[in-house]
């Protein structure tokens, strides 16, 4: 029969492509939003045999999906029979997945209401449910797509994709988690670093997922990587993909921990009953996924999981100088650090010397905050403290009028002040994107003012905000050209 489409997408920004079982991978064209398709001839009405069977088998899969990121299941007799599956991406861990499908659950039904059949996707998981006379769309079979932008010598990159997907290929086939997913990057050129993955439905036996992986590789390899900045392919059972920006976290085995400078954390007071297990908890562990895999593609991102008592929200800013890859490895050391410095605190800020990563159970998006704040200052007194001091005002004055909310450095700026042919200050100011102009500087204003009381007269030193920060030091810390210098005056 006729399928009725009822599909929802919002403003997206990059294609991910997920699981659909048993009817195979789906790609999803999505980042944080989320995308739902809602089909069948009939509907089902409240309170009937089949939505009792839906709720039960919905339920089924929130409760047992958490130790293998699938599951399946089977409600009812025929005609109100229900089949239902849900799957995981291969990075996420079990209370994310979890937490994914809770949150999965709640949509669904409300998206697609009354539908006999119906799928709901979130960037890491995807749920579907049907009645036993929902005919598969010939759509779902085969899905090839391409990613933005061009790669630049495709010849060279075809050679290197080849070779490094046989090895991807084989990780996903042989993960000891028997998740059968795989991601991993390669340095293409010295700008150019390229994200892949590979991953089949759990139900595949290693061989059978192997020779899945290796068709949809070639079909991708045909239609797009010797043109494209970035591919997808997904057969009924397994895909791959690469792209030129990560769209996953990062595995334990790609986190460079001497790379990651860790400064400070400030958590809220424990939990009295704790945090671990709870639907809080859970609901905290998928959006540290969101924020790691998304916050690098921009280098700032906002985003909230759950509802009610249980939602949290987040918040992850790397800091405007990082290439890509650093503000990624940042992210993810941050994810991790703050789970064992704050493990049971519901409000919590760690800042590393490239990022940030904030979290609470109140929103906070667009509201400056400079209660949440830390300083740390260098070993070496500067010479000359009360030139020192009064030099680095200006430079800083100067900065904090530079900050602006357009690119190509979005609330960020750096300089340079050359005191002498020898001696320099090197600074750094910024703030969090979603918050007003003038609320950013009046934060760095904030900063500033600790700049004598706080750094004591130390050559280099950093003071931190929750919406602002600022940094400086005597030797150069920031990548790339500084957006300010200060020239000696003449006289000097």
């Amino acid at each position: 029969g006729d399928i009725r489409d009822q599909m929802g997408r919002t403003a997206c920004s990059f294609i991910f492509p997920i699981v659909l079982l048993p009817l195979g991978l789906v790609v999803v064209d999505m980042a944080e939003s989320p995308f739902w398709y809602c089909t069948g001839n009939s509907n089902y009405t409240a309170n009937s045999t089949f939505d009792h069977n839906l709720r039960s088998a919905l339920a089924s899969l929130e409760a047992n999906v958490s130790l293998t990121s699938f599951y399946n299941a089977t409600e009812g007799r025929k005609p109100d029979q229900v089949i239902a599956a849900v799957q995981c991406r291969g990075d996420l861990d079990g209370e994310a997945c979890q937490a994914c499908v809770s949150e999965s659950t709640t949509e669904i039904t409300q998206r697609c209401p009354n539908s006999r059949a119906a799928l709901f996707a979130f960037q890491s998981c995807v749920m579907y449910y049907r009645d036993t006379n929902f005919i598969i769309p010939p759509s779902f079979m085969d899905i090839s797509l391409p990613g933005p932008g061009a790669i630049p010598d495709p010849q060279r990159f075809r050679t290197m994709l080849i070779s490094f997907f046989n090895k991807l290929i084989v990780s996903a086939t042989t993960n000891p988690s028997g998740r059968l997913f795989w991601g991993d990057k390669f340095h293409y050129t010295e700008d150019v670093t390229v994200y892949c993955t590979a991953q089949c439905v759990r139900y595949l036996a290693p061989q059978d997922c192997k020779s899945c992986l290796d068709m949809a590789f070639i079909r991708m390899l045909k239609d797009f990587a010797d043109r494209q900045g970035g591919a997808t392919f997904s057969r009924m059972a397994c895909s791959v993909r690469f792209e030129t920006y990560p769209f996953f976290t990062p595995p334990s085995h790609q986190i460079d921990t001497s790379a990651v400078n860790f400064i400070t954390s400030d958590c809220s007071p424990p939990a009295s009953s704790g945090m671990i297990g709870t639907p809080f908890h859970r609901n905290f562990k998928l959006l540290l996924s969101y924020l790691t895999e998304t916050a690098p593609i921009s280098g700032f991102y906002n985003d909230a999981v759950g509802f009610g008592s249980n939602q949290v929200y987040g918040q992850l800013l790397c800091r405007g100088d990082v290439p890509v890859d650093v503000c990624w490895n940042c992210t993810a050391q941050a994810s991790t650090k703050i789970q064992e410095l704050c493990p049971n605190s519901r409000r919590a800020t760690i800042w590393f010397d490239h990022c940030q990563l904030r979290y609470s159970d109140v929103r906070f998006a667009g509201t400056v905050d400079v209660y949440d704040r830390a300083c740390q200052a260098a070993a070496e007194d500067a010479s000359s403290p009360a030139s020192f001091n009064q030099n680095l005002r200006i430079l800083i004055a100067n900065l904090t009028s530079l900050v602006a909310p357009t690119f190509p450095n979005r609330f960020f700026a750096t300089g340079t002040s050359v005191l002498t042919d020898s001696k320099r200050i090197n600074a750094l100011v910024q703030c969090v994107r979603d918050i007003p102009l003038d609320q950013c500087r009046w934060c760095l204003q904030n900063a500033s003012a600790d700049i004598e009381g706080c750094c004591n007269g130390k050559q280099g030193c950093r003071i931190l905000r929750g919406s602002c920060s600022l940094a400086f030091g005597v030797r150069p810390f920031f990548f790339g050209d500084p957006t300010f210098v200060s020239l000696p005056h003449p006289n000097h």
